[in-house]
């Protein structure tokens, strides 16, 4: 089998905003041995001749070279943020219909009226990251469509039993939150540390050496927050789970802030304690953070559970073996040594055999 992969992160971008992208291409890379092929979008369409150019063209990015197809099966993932991105299969040209099988896996919200029919009657199947988005796709257009929950490589995490951090906050979060934690835990007074992003644009020097910083300093964080998004607008209203659960779980932190409420979100996090819940009134936030933080014995026992559950569920290699197992591809080898070696982890003594808080008994773990 050989893959092909149409990747919307160009070589040179340095935004953070695209790290699910980073994580999911690098656990790509190192276990399917894919062709990338980084598409550009044209210079035209960012001036005024944009909307002629889109009456005369199927698309408005380029592709420097073509590749060279090996024997079948030739399989085509793209691998995007944006619907737009969907007509960069035009780049292909005539070797467009020379695949055997043509997938798309959209890993953000989108408006699904902004996705052309044009290119998506070239795409066999659309994988989004909200089950709420499949029935929205197909409302409009028909096209096969799946929901496939974002993943996260768990290989890249550090587990740390010291953790000096106490709470980590990062980019988009709760601003009420947020300036409660800095004015109470930042001050001379407390022995706290509030660790916070201190800047409002997304560009770093270099994105992996960022994000090996940032997985570091998650883990040893002992809280990350973690906030729902259904009032993002790319998000459609939708409130599934994204990518920040996903490295606190890898990173061993415990959860603190909204839990998602979208369709089939219960199931990707139904271990107790995978997430508190922040108090409502602002008066109890405080008093919640500092009993919790207080509790080293529950904080270590969440630990254990999160980044156990997240290593046995939640890491990109399921997601790609759900993807070939759909189609009836064939495993790569490294792939399925990477999953054994996952599922051969064993679990701390004692970390599964009782709830943590008052809930429901933890079921047996499965493969998402």
């Amino acid at each position: 089998m050989n893959i092909y992969a149409l990747t919307e992160l160009p070589p040179q971008n340095r935004h953070i905003g695209w790290s699910v992208c980073y994580a999911f291409q690098d656990t790509l890379a190192t276990t399917c041995d894919p062709y990338f092929l980084h598409p550009q979008v044209h210079r035209i369409r960012r001036n005024k001749l944009r909307r002629l150019w889109q009456r005369i063209s199927k698309t408005w990015y380029t592709l420097d070279r073509l590749p060279t197809l090996g024997n079948a099966p030739n399989v085509l993932l793209m691998i995007g943020h944006s619907s737009h991105f969907l007509s960069s299969i035009f780049t292909l040209g005539s070797l467009l219909d020379q695949f055997d099988l043509r997938i798309a896996y959209l890993l953000d919200g989108f408006d699904p009226k902004a996705l052309r029919s044009q290119a998506l009657s070239h795409i066999n199947h659309l994988f989004v990251v909200s089950a709420e988005m499949v029935d929205a796709v197909q409302a409009i257009h028909s096209i096969d469509t799946s929901f496939l929950p974002l993943g996260v490589n768990t290989f890249r995490f550090e587990q740390q039993a010291q953790r000096s951090i106490d709470v980590m906050g990062y980019g988009r979060t709760n601003k009420a939150v947020h300036q409660c934690l800095q004015k109470h835990f930042n001050q001379s007074y407390s022995d706290r540390l509030y660790f916070h992003s201190t800047f409002d644009h997304g560009t770093v020097t270099d994105p992996q050496e960022h994000i090996t910083l940032h997985n570091r300093l998650l883990s040893r964080s002992k809280v990350s927050l973690c906030f729902e998004v259904s009032d993002v607008p790319r998000f459609q209203g939708q409130s599934p789970l994204v990518y920040r659960w996903l490295e606190g779980w890898a990173a061993g932190a415990a959860i603190v802030g909204k839990r998602p409420f979208g369709k089939g979100t219960d199931q990707l996090l139904d271990w107790p304690d995978s997430t508190f819940e922040i108090p409502d009134s602002p008066e109890d936030w405080i008093p919640f953070f500092e009993e919790l933080l207080a509790n080293d014995s529950l904080l270590a026992k969440v630990s254990a559970r999160n980044t156990l559950e997240c290593r046995l569920r939640h890491d990109w290699r399921y997601r790609l073996q759900s993807i070939f197992q759909q189609f009836n591809l064939p495993i790569p080898e490294k792939l399925a040594a990477d999953i054994t070696q996952l599922q051969a982890i064993t679990q701390p003594v004692g970390a599964r055999e009782t709830p943590l808080s008052m809930g429901a008994e933890p079921r047996q773990s499965e493969v998402v």
